[in-house]
């Protein structure tokens, strides 16, 4: 159960210019736990001030607001508590706003459309330190949009598949009937695309992306 999970002083920031969707958003996430603290903010100038008079153990943030860009947001929030997560919470099923607000930081970037069920157990996640992506139920921010959008091709992605399963070099390429050399290359180029510097991290970087479907 989610409930008992979290402590009761838990605090959050939902940052979005509509009300009727933030009281809605307030019905839903006040299930998370007893005593919980929904604290809102309609603009980039609200969202500051909050930001710099409590400390949240999470923030919600949507793209559009009235007087800032969500991702210029991101930032300045990041620059008040470096150590709070934050996650976009949007209409937008783009990958390319997708790609930019985790390169940013961001700890998740969930669709509106998400259901309640979906949106409780996704900040449960946030809360709990998981990156977490959730894109809209009927166009999907699926890896192949998100990759041909970042300049990763389809044999970097069947690449990506087989790091996630710790193979060698060598077992890659047997697998896919591929030089050692071709291999080396492609490595080279995500490691350049996704800005990494060894397997490991190349696959958390893309597994934050969404480039990792398991």
């Amino acid at each position: 159960m989610l409930a008992p999970s979290l402590p009761p002083d838990t605090r959050l920031l939902l940052i979005d210019d509509h009300q009727i969707y933030l009281d809605g958003l307030s019905l839903t996430l006040q299930n998370l736990c007893q005593g919980i603290t929904l604290d809102h903010a309609h603009n980039a100038s609200e969202a500051e001030h909050h930001a710099n008079t409590h400390t949240y153990d999470l923030i919600l943030l949507d793209l559009q607001l009235p007087d800032s860009s969500g991702l210029a947001l991101l930032q300045k929030l990041h620059k008040i508590d470096s150590l709070v997560p934050i996650a976009v919470l949007t209409a937008s099923n783009s990958a390319s706003d997708l790609d930019a607000a985790m390169q940013l930081g961001a700890a998740g970037f969930i669709s509106k459309t998400a259901d309640g069920t979906t949106l409780l157990n996704a900040v449960t996640r946030l809360l709990f330190g998981e990156q977490v992506v959730i894109g809209n139920g009927t166009q999907p921010l699926d890896r192949q949009a998100a990759a041909r959008e970042m300049g990763v091709t389809p044999r970097q992605l069947e690449i990506l598949d087989l790091l996630c399963e710790g193979l060698p070099n060598k077992v890659i390429c047997q697998r896919l009937n591929l030089s050692e050399d071709t291999v080396k290359t492609h490595l080279k180029a995500l490691f350049i695309t996704l800005n990494c510097h060894n397997r490991t991290e190349c696959v958390g970087v893309a597994r934050k992306l969404g480039l990792i479907s398991f």
